[in-house]
């Protein structure tokens, strides 16, 4: 089981990164991608074309539609997507595109399929530092749902461990060390360029939203050109 990792694979930045520590990590790696009514499919084929190219053993779409309800921009058609001109301009609260109660559900189904894999490890990519005000994008809440999901499966707090490698990292350390993991910049390239990061659901990424905003400065901090801009017009 030690050599096992399950990865909650979303096609992102950070999914990404936190796949190629896993790949170092584990012999074998499961993937899952949550379609969860998103309004844009870009990124769970991002992440179909990601597990390929780090050779997941298998790699699972869930499909939960019309499950999560909210005004977060990313499920709700109602609602406009805030867009920014830089990162000065991202206020320090929850931002708008909060889904409620998300990664407890789709942490929950992980470890579903962590135990039927065999694994005891969880992968996935939550950031403290990036992380848009997102209350379950902190430790204190992936430590709780650890416990809680060790408590509820097999009776033991350590019974299965999550592990977020970018809890404590910004966009621009998270990029040193997915180049870092790579075999090279060639492979590095090749990776990168099918992430999805936008919330517009823009291939190459609208360079406006929230997730664009971090990214994009995060790559111009550490002086490296990001393999999507190639896509963006």
């Amino acid at each position: 089981m030690k050599n096992k990792g399950l990865v909650v694979l979303s096609g992102g930045q950070d999914s990404t990164t936190t796949a190629l520590i896993a790949r170092k990590e584990c012999k074998e790696l499961y993937g899952i991608t949550f379609d969860y009514g998103q309004k844009h499919k870009i990124e769970i084929k991002a992440a179909v074309k990601i597990s390929k190219l780090l050779n997941f053993k298998t790699h699972e779409i869930i499909k939960i539609p019309n499950i999560l309800k909210s005004s977060s921009p990313l499920i709700n058609k109602k609602n406009k997507l805030e867009k920014y001109n830089s990162s000065k301009e991202i206020s320090r609260g929850i931002e708008p595109t909060f889904i409620p109660s998300r990664n407890i559900l789709f942490l929950t189904i992980a470890s579903n399929r962590a135990i039927f894999h065999s694994c005891r490890i969880i992968y996935a990519g939550v950031c403290e530092e990036d992380y848009g005000g997102y209350p379950d994008c902190r430790k204190v809440f992936i430590d709780s749902m650890e416990n809680s999901l060790g408590l509820g499966i097999s009776g033991s707090k350590k019974f299965i461990k999550i592990k977020t490698p970018l809890m404590k990292l910004t966009k621009k350390e998270s990029v040193k060390i997915a180049v870092k993991k790579c075999k090279n910049m060639k492979e590095f390239n090749k990776i990168f360029k099918e992430t999805h990061t936008c919330y517009d659901g823009i291939k190459g990424g609208c360079g406006k939203c929230h997730a664009c905003v971090l990214r994009d400065r995060g790559f111009n901090e550490i002086g490296i050109s990001d393999p999507i801009w190639q896509f963006r017009k």
